[in-house]
């Protein structure tokens, strides 16, 4: 099972994410938390592992851990 992770504090709520994931709005979701927007994983379920949001995400606020 593919775990995401996203660093808050590194997260600038850009939406990069969403835009060049095969499944972006499935898995991910842009919140407002402390006054600052920020991602989510809104369902890691629909996550196929290709990382692009990792490649994609400028400040390195991602990870993926694939448990294998």
């Amino acid at each position: 099972m593919i775990k995401i992770f996203i660093d808050e504090e590194k997260c600038t709520g850009c939406g990069e994410c969403i835009g060049v994931c095969p499944k972006g709005p499935r898995i991910y979701r842009i919140v407002e938390k402390n006054g600052r927007k920020v991602a989510e994983v809104a369902d890691k379920s629909f996550c196929i592992g290709c990382t692009t949001c990792v490649t994609a995400c400028r400040p390195k606020a991602i990870r993926l851990d694939r448990g294998w």
